[in-house]
């Protein structure tokens, strides 16, 4: 593959850009204004052009226009530009991936520059964790004080990324270099323990679902009764025997089951309690503002107001937003900005069930399952990782990733 060297700094930054993602650095920011200050000087008219009429990017353009528009008419002006600020994603990179010519081989070198800088981030972190430990203090290999880098719901859902694309495409892209294949093993025991430290509820649920998922799509040329009832006793077992290793991520599970939406303390602040009596208001503030929203710069406000209104002191403390990303664009863009995201995101998660794109499907299915209790958009570390990886799976099909050259 000859390239130019603007070309080969064009297809860098992206390639740095995934490396450096599950550290979480401010560092990314500088990365995407580089990577498109050296796209002016990569610029094909045709390829333009015909990026230009992608309706993935249009989609991506739609919700980041609104999204203005929405922001235009706040009151609030800080948090309204806040909202375009943390949306610019769903402008820049559509343009980057769809306008541009973007080899296959550069492709599958973000992928695995994603894969080296997630195992690299859980190095640290185990180290990080080890060195507490050593010193008295082991509760930095739990949750939210051993996930440093980012929230540990974001990082359990980046390294279940991981764990599909090594499992389902390094076998065929290494598979004359035997010693990148035992490592990849090992790429995928660490990214596990890691899950299981990070002691997220969503993280821990997310990888029960989409592990079986992986290994049926993995296995599926060869799966029988037998086999299946082999990889369900399987995952039974490391379940069982993660359970035995790691209690403290179970005991936050069993929160999940002790709730009860009678008898809710509005002063708590506990995650799951807190979401249910966050919810009730968020879908009071979207019947209230249904067609038009409050105005992205207004939602968090009205939300607080909600609170404080109903004695949720728990989230007013907190200064806790919808936690829920499909109720915060519902409370801040009304019912357009919530169908765009519903196509987005549920709409893709159906096309990669309709066309048989594995991948395409897994990642949106990710996803939903973090939008569903997470307000993602609202973070560097969640609005990144879903614009990049949405326009990286639009723009290729996973029999390409797997055959070409």
């Amino acid at each position: 593959m000859n390239l130019t060297l603007k070309q080969r700094l064009f297809y860098f930054f992206p390639t740095l850009f995934c490396f450096c993602l599950p550290f979480g650095s401010l560092v990314l920011s500088g990365l995407v204004v580089l990577w498109t200050v050296t796209s002016f000087f990569n610029i094909d008219k045709v390829q333009f052009r015909k990026g230009l009429k992608d309706k993935n990017l249009w989609w991506s353009f739609a919700f980041f226009f609104l999204t203005i528009i929405s922001a235009s008419f706040s009151s609030n002006k800080t948090e309204a530009a806040f909202s375009i600020e943390i949306k610019m994603s769903f402008l820049v990179f559509p343009y980057l991936f769809f306008c541009f010519k973007w080899p296959i081989q550069i492709i599958k070198r973000c992928l695995v520059s994603f894969v080296s800088g997630c195992f690299f981030a859980c190095l640290v972190l185990i180290v990080r964790a080890a060195y507490y430990a050593f010193n008295g203090h082991a509760e930095y290999f739990f949750y939210t004080q051993f996930s440093v880098f980012i929230h540990a719901s974001y990082f359990a859902m980046y390294l279940i990324l991981a764990i599909a694309l090594v499992i389902l495409l390094y076998p065929e892209w290494f598979k004359m270099q035997k010693n990148v294949g035992y490592t990849s093993y090992f790429f995928v025991i660490s990214f596990i323990v890691t899950i299981f430290l990070c002691s997220s509820k969503l993280g821990l649920i997310s990888f029960f679902i989409s592990a079986p998922l992986i290994l049926l799509y993995k296995f599926r040329a060869f799966l029988n009764i037998k086999k299946v009832s082999v990889v369900i006793v399987a995952l039974i077992v490391l379940g069982i025997v993660a359970y035995e290793v790691f209690p403290s991520a179970f005991d936050r599970l069993s929160s999940l089951t002790t709730v009860s939406s009678t008898q809710l303390d509005k002063t708590s602040s506990e995650s799951t309690t807190v979401r249910i009596l966050i919810w009730e208001q968020s879908l009071q503030l979207i019947k209230d503002n249904f067609w038009f929203g409050t105005g992205v710069g207004d939602a968090n406000d009205a939300l607080y107001n909600t609170y404080a209104a109903n004695g949720l002191t728990g989230a007013l403390s907190h200064n806790f937003n919808a936690h829920n990303q499909y109720f915060q664009t519902f409370i801040g863009l009304g019912i357009i900005g919530f169908l765009i995201l519903v196509v987005l995101t549920l709409g893709y998660l159906i096309k990669g069930l309709a066309k048989k794109q594995f991948l395409l499907f897994l990642f949106s299915l990710l996803i939903v399952l973090n939008f569903l209790v997470e307000s993602m958009l609202q973070t560097s570390a969640g609005v990144l990782f879903f614009v990049f990886f949405f326009c990286l799976f639009n723009l290729t099909t996973q029999e390409e990733l797997i055959h070409e050259v």
